[in-house]
């Protein structure tokens, strides 16, 4: 072989080898998914807080609390403002009929008599005590004079809170109210009764007028309820042989 010969030969190796090493690789559409993924840092995984979670149940519970008690608040003001409400009428309707006694007779005719005198006034709650409040109030209400009952009990009621008549006191007054038909001012004593003295001797037989009288106003599934309250707490009472014979029916 020639020397000319053996230098095209050694080229041509070169060439090949060359070729081979700049041959284009094939690139797979997983290569720059994987690069990605290897480049780029993991999100972290976050787990859940069971410390946050017992503060969201604590805070929930709070809050559910707070909304009770400012419902309780408000059905007391309700209460009072009734039994504020109640007393003006009821002085109202006193003033009217003493004007209407103390008017001067018509037709120009004096009186066959001398005047009577006017009756005593009552003792006010400063110098009477309760005793003889409550003794002057059932004498009324005995006597069927029920505006001066209710005023000489409301006497009591006020300057007397804590005394052990009060609760027969304004028992009396609500059944007054019941007897008159003036259910809305029978059921807002009842209740303010049942809020002021809530573990009294007439719990039972106040629960039972508070259901009469939320009958007598149309709300009949809160008397249901308020009857099985009576039954419930107080099964083996006068008032829950009562409840349950109006359950009955």
């Amino acid at each position: 072989m020639t020397p000319g010969l053996v230098r095209i030969a050694v080229a041509a190796l070169c060439l090949a080898g060359c070729a081979d090493t700049l041959r284009p690789r094939a690139v797979t559409v997983e290569q720059p998914r994987v690069a990605a993924e290897a480049a780029s840092p993991a999100a972290p995984v976050v787990p859940e807080s069971p410390r946050l979670a017992e503060q969201l149940a604590r805070i929930a519970g709070e809050f559910g609390e707070l909304q009770n008690a400012v419902a309780k608040l408000v059905a007391a003001s309700r209460q009072q403002e009734d039994q504020l409400s109640n007393f003006q009428r009821r002085l109202s309707e006193l003033e009217s009929q003493a004007r209407s006694r103390n008017a001067p007779v018509s037709g120009g005719f004096a009186p066959a008599g001398p005047p009577a005198a006017p009756p005593p006034p009552l003792d006010s709650a400063t110098a009477a005590s309760a005793g003889d409040l409550y003794q002057a109030g059932t004498e009324k209400f005995r006597a069927k004079e029920w505006d001066a009952a209710v005023l000489i009990f409301y006497d009591l009621i006020v300057t007397h809170p804590t005394h052990a008549l009060r609760e027969n006191a304004q028992f009396l007054v609500a059944d007054i109210f019941y007897a008159q038909k003036d259910y809305r001012g029978a059921l807002a004593e009842f209740e303010a009764l049942l809020a002021a003295v809530p573990k009294g001797a007439k719990v039972p037989d106040t629960l039972l007028k508070i259901g009469l009288c939320q009958r007598a106003l149309g709300a009949g599934t809160r008397a249901r309820g308020t009857w099985e309250r009576v039954v419930r707490e107080f099964p083996n009472s006068v008032a829950a042989r009562q409840a349950r014979v109006l359950l009955r029916s």
